[in-house]
C-alpha cells in the first residue's frame, strides 16, 4: 500500500476506532456474545450427535442392517428365520435391558451378546467375544459383566469389583470381569452373555435386536422386503444412520430451540453494530466530507465503512469463538450433551474443534457486523461535501415514518402463524417473531414522535431542552430506542414464557399428586418394580387408608416413531379429573369391543388423534382396539403417553408388576409413622424412591431450573446487549453535542442542569423503548407459548405474566438509560467551554 492509502485507511477506519474505544469495545462485545452463544450451542449439539453416532456404531459394528424389536421384544424363534433370509451373510442376536442401579435414577444399559456371532460383526469386541466363547477368566460365568470405560469411570468401578443391579425388588450381583477399552463400547453400558441377560433380567425367549451383515452383491431392498414379511407389526428394519437419527430426535426440539435463541442473540448484536455505525456516520459527517474533498470516492468510502464493520466483526468473532469453546467445555463437563435436559449424557464427552467450524463461525460474526454496516456505509455517500464542511447541526436527520410497512409486517407475521412446522422445527413461529420485532423497529419513529409531542408542558429549563433536543434529533432518538426495543422485547418474551412454563409445571404437579406419600421403583423400561405380594403387604399396613398403583410400559403406535409410554393406573373413570389434568374429553358412548384410554397432548399431536378417535395398541403380542376418551396435559413424556386402567392392562397382558404407588394415610396416624412402616416392610437392599408431594414438587422445579439454565443465560445476555446499545448510542450523541453543551454553559446553564437534561433524555428514551419492548415482548411470548412451544414439545401451558419482575426490570433499564446518559455527559462537559464552542466554527 502507498503512504497515501495507509494515511487514508488510518483516517477512515482505524483512527475512529482508536478515538472511540468504548463504542468499539461495546460493538465487539455484542458480536462476541452472539458468536459465543451460537458456537457453544453448535459444539454441544455436534458433541451430542457424535456421541450418539459412536454409540450406535459400537453396537452395530460392521452390520449393514438391524432388526429392531418393539417394546415387547422379538420372539427368539424369529432369529433362525432371519438368519436364513437370502442375501444375509451373518445375523447376530442381542438383548438389551435398562438395569436399575441402587440409589441412581439413571439406569445402566446391559447388552447380552452371542459371543460366536458378535465377533463377526463387531471387530472392536472381537477380543472380548473370543474370551467369552473360550470360557476363560469366568467370562461365561453368569456373574461376569464387562463394563464400558465410560460407565466404569462414572460409577467408580474397577476390575474385580461387584456391581448390584435390581430386578423387581431383588438384587442381582455381577462381578466386573473386565473394563472395555473406550473404542470397544462408546456409551454408558455393560456386556454379558446373551443367555445370562435373558435369564437374570426375565427376558427368556426374547430378543431386542438382530444385527445383520449382507452378503456381497445382495440387494438391500430385497432383503428388507423379505425381513418385513417375517417381523411383527411393531418391529422394523433400520440402518446405523437411522438408529442415530432416532436417538437424536428425542432432544431435537430442545436443541433446535436453543440454537434459534443463540442466533437471536447474534442478530441483536448485529443490530447494535448497525445502530453504532449509523450514529458514527451522523457524528463524523465532517470527517467524511473532508475525505471526499481529499479525493476519496464514494465507492472507496463504502469500502472503508464496510472495512470498519468487518474489523469489528473479526475481533468479535475471535473473542466469541474462544468464549464459545470454553463455555462448551464447561457445559459438557457439568451439564452433559443435553445441557441439563436429561435426554442423554455420557460419562466422558470429547470436545473437538475443526478449522472449518471455526472459520464458519468467524465468517458468521463478520457477516453479521458487515450486514449491520451496509446501510450506514451507503449513507456516507449521500453527505454533501460542501454543506458538511460548514457549521451546522450534525445530529439531526429526518426519519421517514414506515407505518404502512409496520402494518404489513404485522399482517404477514399473523398469517404465517397458521403454517405448519417444517419437519419438527417451528420455523414459521420464529419467522413471525422476527417480523414482529422488525415491525416494532419500523414503528419506533412514529411512536416516539407522538409520545414526545404529547408530553405535558413543564417550565423546568432542563426538561424543555431535553424534549426539544429529542424532537429535533429524530435519527439519534430512533436508533437509541430501537436498540432497547430489540433486546428488551426478547428478554420480556423469554421471561414470560419461562415463568408461564414453570408456574404451569408447579400447578400440574399439585394436580397430579393428591396422595400423601408416593413410592416409585424403576422408570419406563427399567428392570425394577414392586411385585403383587409386596403391594398386598403394603395395603395391610395400619394407617394406610387407600392406595393407587401404576405401571409404566412402552408401546409402539408407529414403527417409524419412538415408542410412547403406556401408563396403567388404578382409578375410577368417572373421577378421571382427580387423577390427571384433562384438557378435552368426549362423553360419547364407548364403542363396542374397545377399551377406554386417555392420551397426552404430545400423543394427540404426533399421531393426529382426538377425543373419540380409535387406535390399535400392541399388547402382549396382539392388537387391542382402544377408544380415546380424552386428552390430558403431561409434562413428563415428550414422545407421548397413553393412560389406561390398571385392571384392564393386567387383564390384557398378565403383567401384575407395579412401578408407582400413591398412598392416602389415615388422619389419625402420623405420615412419618406410615413412612417408617413402609421402609421396614420393603427389603433393605431394594432401591426405591419414597417421597411426599412437597419433595416431588421441589425436585421437579429443580430439574426445570437446571434444564432452562441456558435460557436464563440468554435472558441475561439480552439485558447486557440492550444496555450496551444504550451506552453506545448515548455516548455517541453526547460527544456529537459538545458544541451544544458549550453554548449552554456559555449562556449560563450549570453542569448540574446539563446533567439533569441528559438524565431526562435518557430516562425518556429508556421509558419509551421499554414500553414498546414490553408490548412487543408480550406478543412474542404468546407466539412462544401457543405456537413455538406447542409445535416443539406438544405441551400446553397457562400464561403467567410476572408483572413485578417486569416492573423491576423496566425500571432498571430506564434508570440505566438515564445513568448512562449522565455518565457519558461528564466526559463532554469536562473540557473547556470555549474550545467546545469553537468546534462548530
Amino acid at each position: 500500500m502507498t503512504h497515501r492509502s495507509i494515511v487514508i485507511l488510518d483516517a477512515a477506519v482505524l483512527g475512529p476506532m482508536r478515538r472511540s474505544p468504548g463504542r468499539t469495545v461495546l460493538a465487539v462485545l455484542a458480536i462476541a456474545l452472539g458468536v459465543a452463544l451460537g458456537f457453544t450451542v453448535y459444539l454441544i449439539n455436534r458433541a451430542a450427535a457424535d456421541e450418539v453416532s459412536r454409540a450406535a456404531r459400537s453396537l452395530f459394528g460392521v452390520a449393514d442392517l438391524a432388526v429392531e424389536a418393539g417394546p415387547a421384544g422379538l420372539d427368539e424363534t424369529i432369529y433362525p428365520a432371519v438368519a436364513r433370509v437370502p442375501g444375509i451373510e451373518v445375523a447376530s442376536p442381542l438383548v438389551e435391558v435398562m438395569a436399575k442401579l441402587a440409589n441412581q435414577r439413571r439406569p445402566l444399559k446391559v447388552i447380552g451378546i452371542d459371543a460366536f456371532r458378535s465377533r463377526l460383526l463387531q471387530p472392536s469386541l472381537a477380543t472380548l467375544a473370543g474370551t467369552m466363547s473360550e470360557g476363560s477368566v469366568g467370562a461365561l460365568d453368569p456373574q461376569a459383566l464387562f463394563i464400558s470405560a465410560d460407565a466404569a469411570g462414572e460409577l467408580q468401578l474397577r476390575q474385580g469389583d461387584m456391581l448390584e443391579l435390581q430386578v423387581g425388588l431383588q438384587s442381582v450381583a455381577f462381578r466386573i470381569a473386565a473394563i472395555l477399552p473406550s473404542q470397544a463400547l462408546e456409551q454408558r453400558a455393560a456386556i454379558v452373555d446373551i443367555a445370562t441377560a435373558q435369564w437374570k433380567f426375565a427376558q427368556l425367549g426374547k430378543l431386542s435386536r438382530i444385527n445383520v451383515r449382507l452378503a456381497a452383491g445382495s440387494n438391500e431392498q430385497q432383503v428388507r422386503a423379505a425381513l418385513g414379511g417375517l417381523l411383527p407389526a411393531d418391529a422394523r428394519v433400520v440402518t446405523p444412520g437411522e438408529a442415530t437419527s432416532d436417538a437424536l430426535r428425542l432432544s431435537s426440539a430442545y436443541r433446535s430451540n436453543l440454537t434459534a435463541l443463540a442466533l437471536v442473540a447474534l442478530f441483536t448484536g448485529g443490530f447494535l453494530v448497525y445502530s453504532t455505525q449509523t450514529l458514527a456516520v451522523l457524528r463524523r459527517r465532517r470527517e467524511f466530507a473532508l475525505l471526499h474533498a481529499l479525493g476519496v470516492t464514494n465507492r472507496q468510502q463504502i469500502a472503508f465503512s464496510l472495512g470498519s464493520g468487518a474489523a469489528i466483526g473479526a475481533l468479535g468473532a475471535m473473542v466469541g469463538i474462544v468464549l464459545g469453546a470454553v463455555a462448551a467445555s464447561y457445559a459438557l463437563a457439568s451439564l452433559g450433551t443435553d445441557m441439563g435436559a436429561g435426554y442423554f449424557r455420557s460419562g466422558a464427552v470429547r470436545l473437538e474443534l475443526s478449522v472449518l467450524e471455526v472459520l464458519a463461525f468467524a465468517s458468521l460474526g463478520c457477516a453479521t457486523a458487515i450486514a449491520g454496516t451496509l446501510r450506514p456505509a451507503w449513507e456516507t455517500t449521500k453527505i454533501p461535501t460542501a454543506a458538511a464542511l460548514k457549521s451546522g447541526d450534525v445530529a439531526s436527520g429526518q426519519v421517514v415514518s414506515h407505518r404502512v410497512l409496520s402494518v404489513m409486517l404485522v399482517a404477514i407475521a399473523a398469517a404465517i402463524l397458521w403454517l405448519p412446522p417444517l419437519g419438527t422445527l417451528p420455523l414459521p413461529g420464529y419467522a413471525s417473531i422476527a417480523l414482529l420485532i422488525f415491525a416494532s423497529v419500523t414503528a419506533v419513529a412514529t411512536i416516539v414522535r407522538r409520545v414526545l409531542l404529547m408530553l405535558p408542558a413543564v417550565r423546568a429549563v432542563p426538561f424543555q431542552i431535553a424534549v426539544a433536543h429529542l424532537i429535533g434529533t429524530a435519527r439519534y432518538v430512533t436508533l437509541s430506542v430501537a436498540a432497547i426495543v430489540v433486546s428488551f422485547s426478547l428478554m420480556v418474551a423469554m421471561l414470560i414464557m419461562v415463568t408461564s412454563f414453570r408456574s404451569s409445571l408447579d400447578a400440574w404437579t399439585q394436580k397430579i399428586l393428591p396422595a400423601d406419600v408416593y413410592l416409585r421403583a424403576g422408570y419406563v423400561g427399567q428392570t425394577a418394580f414392586f411385585d403383587a405380594a409386596t403391594i398386598e403387604r403394603l395395603r395391610s399396613l395400619p394407617g394406610i387408608k387407600r392406595m393407587q398403583t401404576g405401571r409404566f410400559a412402552q408401546i409402539s403406535l408407529d414403527p417409524e416413531r419412538p415408542a410412547v409410554a403406556l401408563v396403567a393406573r388404578s382409578f375410577d373413570p368417572a373421577q378421571i379429573e382427580d387423577v390427571i389434568w384433562i384438557e378435552r374429553r368426549t362423553d360419547a358412548v364407548l364403542p363396542a369391543n374397545t377399551v377406554p384410554v386417555w392420551i397426552s397432548e404430545a400423543a394427540a399431536d404426533l399421531y393426529r388423534l382426538q377425543p373419540g378417535s380409535k387406535l390399535s395398541l400392541p399388547l402382549n403380542g396382539r392388537r387391542v382396539e382402544a377408544s380415546v376418551r380424552g386428552l390430558w396435559r403431561d409434562y413428563e413424556h415428550q414422545n407421548g403417553a397413553v393412560l389406561m386402567q390398571r385392571d384392564t392392562y393386567e387383564k390384557l397382558t398378565g403383567d401384575s408388576a407395579v412401578n408407582t404407588v400413591g398412598v392416602w394415610t389415615d388422619a389419625a396416624v402420623p405420615i412419618a409413622e406410615v413412612i417408617k412402616q413402609i421402609r421396614q416392610l420393603i427389603p433393605a437392599a431394594a432401591a426405591f424412591d419414597l417421597r411426599v408431594p412437597q419433595e416431588l414438587r421441589k425436585i421437579s422445579l429443580a430439574v426445570f431450573d437446571r434444564t432452562f439454565a441456558v435460557t436464563y443465560l440468554l435472558e441475561i445476555v439480552a439485558v447486557v446487549i440492550g444496555l450496551l446499545g444504550i451506552s453506545a448510542s448515548t455516548s455517541a450523541q453526547v460527544l456529537a453535542r459538545r458544541g451544544e453543551f458549550g453554548v449552554l454553559r456559555y449562556i449560563g446553564l450549570t453542569r448540574r442542569q446539563i446533567a439533569t437534561t441528559l438524565g431526562i433524555e435518557g430516562l425518556l428514551l429508556g421509558s419509551v423503548g421499554v414500553a414498546i419492548g414490553v408490548v412487543t415482548g408480550i406478543v412474542v411470548s404468546m407466539i412462544l407459548i401457543y405456537v413455538v412451544n406447542r409445535q416443539s414439545f406438544h405441551w400446553s401451558m397457562d400464561v403467567f405474566i410476572p408483572w413485578t419482575a417486569l416492573a423491576v426490570l423496566s425500571a432498571v433499564v430506564a434508570g440505566a438509560s438515564a445513568l448512562i446518559a449522565i455518565l457519558s455527559g461528564r466526559r463532554a462537559m469536562s473540557g473547556d467551554v470555549v474550545a467546545a464552542v469553537k468546534e462548530d466554527w
